[in-house]
């Protein structure tokens, strides 16, 4: 780590100069820069000196940002909890069913013509693409969606409005009833919905055997 905090200060180096910069020898800088280039984390480019060889100028890659610590969900808990003394809950809650109208409207046109379990299948491999581990189980009742890691979960411990987000979504996608049976909120180890199976609506007796 401390040669990617280095790259971050000091942008492009040599290997060289990062030895001299933390004490160890050029060798084990560029056995480390070595494993860091295959992982995708820096990238190397030659650079002509007036004299003498080409040396290596090492910086890192836009990839390399995702080491770095982050804090987005402190952010996103400070915001909400600005919005909320400002507009109240019915604001936040207002708010988690506009992202949700809009996170739906391009599902929407993607999934048209599908049937209830195609769009099920498809929104829970959207949903779990955020990283939220998402998956599938046929109950009696209907299909549980469980979610097992929420990326959420700092933000979501103190604004339940963030659990409402995912059943927003499966209700306006699938047009479906949709009820929480776990919640991280609540201190459960996930969360999980119940989607309703779509009813099929009974056939008039002309259209079910036809017109005399």
């Amino acid at each position: 780590m401390e040669v990617l905090e280095l790259l971050r200060r000091r942008q492009a180096q040599t290997a060289e100069a990062i030895a001299s910069q933390l004490g160890i020898t050029p060798n084990a800088v560029r056995q480390h820069l070595t494993h860091l280039e295959r992982d995708g984390l820096v990238k190397s480019r030659p650079v002509r000196n007036k004299r003498g060889r080409p040396c290596l100028m090492f910086s890192l890659t836009d990839r390399a940002d995702s080491v770095f610590p982050k804090r987005y969900g402190r952010l996103a808990s400070m915001i909400l909890n600005e919005l909320q003394h400002l507009g109240g809950p019915e604001l936040v809650d207002d708010i988690f069913d506009r992202i949700a109208e809009r996170s739906a409207e391009p599902l929407q046109t993607q999934l048209e013509g599908m049937d209830f379990d195609q769009k099920l299948e498809r929104l829970v491999e959207w949903i779990a693409r955020a990283g939220t581990l998402a998956e599938k189980q046929e109950i009696e009742d209907g299909v549980r969606v469980i979610i097992h890691n929420c990326p959420f979960r700092n933000t979501a411990l103190k604004f339940p409005q963030v659990c409402t987000l995912t059943p927003r979504l499966l209700v306006k996608v699938l047009d479906a009833t949709v009820s929480q049976e776990a919640s991280i909120h609540r201190h459960d180890p996930f969360c999980s919905f119940i989607v309703q199976r779509p009813t099929e609506r009974p056939q008039p007796a002309s259209e079910a055997w036809g017109n005399p």
